[in-house]
């Protein structure tokens, strides 16, 4: 059967990637969560009864060495070329889920600059990965 190429078959392949990558990065936050929850919980002792409240996600993400944790070696690499204002708007998007209007506002862009900032940096990403940047 022939189908006319309109183009939405790249568009669906992008947003699986980049539904993908995101719940990759959750995934791996989960996880290196529940790992230092683990670590936290092993190193108590006995005697200390633990009565706090459990620090909040933020908090736990501000210490959260990221580059450190990433076990794929592509995306990890992928990371590291990229710029820190694109690898701050990507990380921010992804893992703080913020909208593109608080990116713009954060970062001094209007809110399609925002958009069109992560989208490029998606691309660099999927780039990267797959081996086609040969810097």
């Amino acid at each position: 059967m022939w189908q006319r190429n309109n183009g939405q078959a790249e568009d669906d392949l992008q947003f699986r990637f980049t539904a993908y990558l995101v719940s990759a990065v959750k995934r791996r936050r989960k996880d290196y969560l529940i790992q230092l929850y683990k670590r936290s919980s092993i190193e108590s002792t006995v005697e200390v009864v633990y009565e706090s409240e459990p620090s909040s996600e933020e908090v736990v993400l501000d210490r959260l060495p990221l580059m450190d944790v990433i076990e794929n070696g592509a995306l990890l690499e992928a990371l590291q070329k990229l710029n820190e204002r694109e690898r701050q708007i990507f990380l921010a998007r992804t893992l703080e889920e913020e909208d593109f209007e608080t990116l713009g506002v954060k970062f001094e862009l209007s809110y399609k600059g925002a958009a069109a900032l992560y989208y490029r940096t998606i691309q660099k990403i999927r780039k990267s990965i797959e081996g086609g940047d040969k810097r």
